[in-house]
């Protein structure tokens, strides 16, 4: 039983007590998880802060894992228009050979090379990429080129030139696919089948392949008109499919710059953070240390004020 002259001491040393438990149950739980506390409400005056600085690093692990995948179809898309350059090599060699000599030596197929480089041509048009076909605009699930019969002729003018006809082989639409690859940042990465530089590289095979070469000279009485006007066009697709390349260089130059600087923001972000949340160890420990004696010291004059009586006052 506790005397009525000691009720209040005892209800003082009590609270004391049970104020420096909670405190050293708080600092050990700072110290074994090194975080200030385990919920908002522990860090009040910075919650607010926190939550947003939480917000914009998942925003900015979001984008850099999005951009991975527009990384991957970036130099997807230029791998497949570096091999389609190597069409034009075999093609030029031998429209040149027709401007020159008006025919093909011994063993050239002109018509099975040209059906070959066609089929190679729509193979890498063709590609995918996470199921997503790179070359079709937004009609991403649709095979970008399927070529028509390539023995038929474009339409030719008065003065044997043709016109473009992306629709000779274009399955896709005419969008430009973009991206978002940062706050307030919208890439334009996308390239169509349908492109000017493609189109001519199969309009000037489809000349080639429907041109009339046999005979000596040959029996097409146009064909030197046709030839050059093939060579033209190829030599045209080159430049054009070269400065296709140079763009795509160039966004993916942007895109390793935006991670760059998202990453260094993500990483400042992260700092914070961890200001925010994290506890300082030394200050943790000595707290708990101060508390501990704080404690011993409240146990010990519980134990005296239990104690004390009247003739051990006297």
């Amino acid at each position: 039983m506790t005397r009525i002259a000691d009720l209040s001491q005892n209800k003082v040393v009590t609270s004391l007590i049970l104020d420096t438990q909670s405190r050293l149950a708080d600092k050990q739980a700072q110290i074994s998880s090194n975080q200030k506390s385990q919920n908002y409400a522990g860090i009040s005056t910075d919650s607010m802060q926190l939550v947003n600085l939480e917000t914009s690093e998942r925003k900015m692990e979001q984008y850099l894992n999005d951009n991975v995948y527009v990384d991957l179809r970036l130099n997807g898309a230029l791998n497949s228009i570096d091999a389609v350059r190597t069409s034009v090599t075999d093609i030029r060699g031998i429209l040149r050979s027709l401007m020159v000599d008006g025919s093909l030596a011994a063993g050239i197929d002109k018509d099975n090379i040209a059906e070959v480089k066609t089929q190679e041509i729509e193979d890498f048009l063709n590609t995918t990429m996470n199921g997503r076909y790179l070359f079709s605009g937004s009609k991403t699930n649709t095979v970008p080129v399927v070529a028509g019969d390539i023995t038929t002729a474009p339409a030719y003018d008065a003065a044997f030139n043709t016109k473009a006809e992306p629709s000779f082989y274009y399955q896709g639409d005419d969008t430009i696919i973009k991206a978002r690859i940062d706050e307030g940042v919208v890439l334009e990465y996308g390239v169509t089948a349908a492109n000017s530089g493609f189109e001519k590289l199969i309009r000037s095979i489809r000349i080639l392949r429907s041109t009339d070469i046999t005979g000596s000279p040959p029996n097409d009485a146009n064909f030197m008109k046709k030839v050059e006007h093939s060579l033209n066009l190829l030599n045209q697709a080159d430049d054009e499919m070269q400065a296709i390349q140079m763009n795509i260089g160039t966004r993916i130059q942007q895109l390793e710059t935006t991670n760059k600087n998202i990453t260094i923001s993500q990483n400042f972000a992260r700092g914070l953070i961890s200001d925010i949340e994290s506890v300082d160890m030394y200050r943790a420990v000595a707290e708990l240390t101060q508390d501990q004696t704080m404690l011993e010291a409240s146990y010990s004059t519980m134990v005296r004020l239990s104690n004390l009586t009247l003739t051990k006052f006297i």
